[in-house]
């Protein structure tokens, strides 16, 4: 194999169709794609997928109430599990997504091409209409349009890096974003926007999450000295 060996790591809760779209527009760009099921109903099958060129797979979880971050770990340590036992691999690309996230065609090959033409670790794309592809390397507030798209972005899987779990629902992707601009670097993308379906659908679903996201901005407060707007 000539590039990194790639994965999609997904996790959802009772977003059937809104899943498949997610899968269907990922699945032909990477090796690999893993579910995290946080206890829908009925559980994901991963069996519709049985014939796409890439594996799908599905991890039951019942976490409530959620942790994003741990949902994504779960998926991130599937991923290197997949690239390393599996496949042998030295290099490998995890596209981090939420469920209600359609990719366009190329998306994951012009993710990581621009990633591992620098020395970033984590890459997402710029979702506000600009041109230039900037690399932040410093843990410290950026204009809100170079933000991270916390529903949509890579991470270069052999750099080892993982979400913080104290932040249960929000900022846990600013924290790692800050943690990668330290680690290589965080790189903004142009051309290469993503389809958003329902941006804040789960907090509208439970308000409870509201709270909790106030809570993870004091966190990461704590964790970084400042807030990341």
């Amino acid at each position: 194999m000539n590039r990194p060996f790639r994965v999609a790591v997904i996790p959802t809760r009772d977003r059937h169709q809104m899943l498949t779209d997610c899968v269907d527009s990922v699945v032909d760009q990477v090796d690999a794609v893993y579910i995290i099921d946080n206890g829908s109903v009925p559980p994901i099958d991963p069996d519709r997928w049985v014939q796409a060129s890439a594996f799908v797979g599905s991890a039951q979880v019942d976490l409530d109430p959620p942790n994003i971050s741990a949902l994504w770990n779960c998926g991130i340590r599937l991923a290197e599990h997949a690239a390393v036992v599996m496949a042998g691999a030295g290099e490998w690309d995890i596209a981090v997504l939420n469920s209600d996230v359609v990719v366009p065609p190329g998306w994951v090959d012009g993710l990581s091409s621009a990633m591992r033409s620098t020395t970033a670790v984590l890459a997402y794309p710029d979702q506000c209409g600009g041109a230039e592809q900037i690399l932040h390397t410093r843990a410290e507030p950026v204009d809100l349009r170079q933000r991270i798209t916390g529903y949509a972005f890579m991470l270069r899987g052999e750099a080892g890096l993982r979400a913080d779990e104290s932040m249960a629902w929000w900022y846990s992707d600013d924290s790692l974003d800050w943690e990668a601009r330290e680690a290589g670097g965080s790189l903004l993308v142009p051309r290469l926007a993503v389809e958003h379906r329902d941006p804040n659908g789960s907090m509208r679903e439970r308000p409870e999450l509201e709270a909790q996201a106030a809570r993870d901005r004091e966190t990461f407060i704590a964790r970084w000295g400042r807030a990341p707007h």
